[in-house]
């Protein structure tokens, strides 16, 4: 007997899965699995799924905290049984063996019937890798006779927005995304396996949130066939379901988009826009990554500038801010990175990168073909306008009272090569779109920006003042880090996105 409402989804980090194989084919005397190549992982692995004999069985394994806890995690999973279950979403996913390791830790765990598992693709590298994981799994003899064994005949895979913009820039995120979707809708027809494709964005623009209807109509043809699969972030909750007038509205915008991108499903683009996105993509990110982790300074920049470190004494959050302790920020995780950015009202990630590949194009001549990629491909409409949407978000005059008040004398020229670019970004975004001014043809959202502002500006102000405090003193009072909550709830709340 059980009541089951929503069902509930199984995400672990690909890594954690492969410590455990590594520690049991350790215990049983074959060899560390994490130094085997892909195909010996694959053919054990296969092996071992076809195979009617357990795995460990009653041996006195034991293994570390760590692997413990994933195999018990699976033995309550066997115990519950998959009714209140969903997918098993497996994050960072690299290869195909990341998706038969959760396959047979279920077996080992007893389970008859599998929940169906969702590789997670997140990292540039690994949504370009992404058709060739899902075709070596296609190819594979077991799992092209596991779908009987999860109950349903589709593939899941999960698209990750944060962490593939974090790593490459927004420009090469969202134009990866797009090729890995086209590639994948692709591969499965082929193979004649529904895909049923799950986006995972976030709440603000940064992580693949922001106005969804144009969102969904920008995706490639195929991708969305009748059905979507789409997180909702904690944060966004209230205004997209608050009331029911709201949530009204957010299942007709759903709805209609979902219906009109089937129906209508957006032309192909051409070659010659296909070019000018890629090298897009490719500037874009050179520009991002030698901001962001090859500028020395930077990270030193980015933890005075913004109040990264001072928002782990609040409690924000559902996971660790990193996925490991040491590092800077290729550790950091994708929401306290866009959180940390929006706070300090620079909004750094969705647009760093962005004006210089386009000055590039613009430069060589090719303005008028970015003004036509504006006016007919919705893919690329989209993204300027989401990015648009922000940098009208921007306030450089409160960021530099930040930096006047936070960032010591020797970074400052960082901050001159960051305040350059996002003058470059306005300059040729708005020559891309013909407007002489952001959102000028959103009255609605520019409406709606105009009359927060007045409230959210004060409170930016006396953020700097009280980290200006917080750092002076080793351990910041209680009514200290109480105000400085204050102002992060106000910013967010102005903002309307935390991260």
């Amino acid at each position: 007997f059980g009541i089951n409402l929503v069902r509930l989804d199984i995400r672990q980090e690909s890594d954690q899965h492969g410590a455990v194989m590594d520690a049991i084919t350790t215990h049983l005397g074959l060899g560390q699995y994490q130094t085997w190549s892909e195909s010996t992982k694959l053919q054990w692995l296969t092996n071992e799924l076809t195979s009617k004999r357990p795995l460990l069985g009653l041996g006195d394994f034991a293994g570390s905290d760590m692997v413990r806890e994933v195999l018990a995690t699976f033995k309550v999973i066997a115990e519950v049984g998959p009714e209140p279950f969903g997918a098993y979403i497996i994050s960072m996913t690299r290869s195909a063996s990341d998706v038969l390791e959760v396959h047979l830790l279920q077996k080992e765990a007893g389970m008859t019937k599998h929940l169906r598992v969702a590789p997670l693709f997140e990292t540039k590298e690994d949504l370009i890798a992404a058709p060739g994981t899902m075709l070596a799994l296609y190819n594979n003899d077991w799992y092209k006779r596991h779908f009987e064994t999860v109950g349903t005949q589709h593939q899941e895979v999960m698209l990750g927005y944060s962490d593939s913009a974090k790593d490459a820039g927004r420009l090469s995120s969202v134009w990866e995304l797009y090729k890995a979707q086209e590639d994948l809708v692709r591969l499965s027809a082929e193979r004649k396996i529904p895909l049923n494709l799950f986006h995972g964005r976030g709440g603000s623009v940064g992580r693949g949130g922001g106005p969804q209807y144009l969102a969904i109509l920008s995706q490639p043809a195929g991708s969305i066939n009748g059905k979507l699969r789409v997180t909702i972030q904690g944060e966004v909750i209230d205004s997209y379901f608050g009331t029911v007038n709201a949530c009204e509205l957010t299942f007709e915008r759903y709805s209609t988009a979902i219906l009109k991108a089937t129906l209508t499903p957006p032309a192909q683009a051409g070659e010659n826009f296909r070019e000018v996105m890629q090298r897009l993509s490719e500037s874009g990110c050179t520009k991002y990554k030698n901001m962001v982790y090859e500028t020395p300074g930077f990270v030193d920049y980015f933890r005075a500038m913004t109040p990264e470190q001072e928002l782990k004494l609040l409690n924000f959050g559902s996971r660790p801010s990193k996925r490991g302790q040491a590092g800077g920020i290729e550790t950091l995780r994708a929401i306290p990175w866009m959180f940390a950015w929006t706070q300090c009202r620079l909004h750094l990630p969705v647009w760093m990168g962005v004006g210089t590949a386009l000055k590039i194009e613009i430069d060589n001549g090719n303005l008028p073909i970015l003004q036509e990629m504006y006016k007919h491909w919705p893919f690329f409409q989209s993204t300027m306008e989401l990015v648009e949407t922000v940098l009208s978000k921007v306030d450089v005059k409160l960021a530099k009272v930040n930096e006047k008040w936070l960032v010591s004398s020797e970074l400052l020229p960082i901050g001159k090569s960051v305040f350059d670019e996002f003058e470059t970004t306005v300059d040729c975004l708005t020559q891309v779109t013909g407007r002489s001014e952001l959102t000028s043809n959103n009255p609605v959202i520019k409406r709606l920006y105009d009359l927060r502002r007045p409230m959210t500006d004060p409170l930016n102000v006396l953020q700097s003042k009280l980290l200006r405090e917080m750092r002076r003193t080793p351990e910041p009072s209680q009514e200290l880090q109480e105000a400085f909550a204050a102002t992060v709830q106000g910013i967010a709340a102005g903002m309307g996105w935390t991260g």
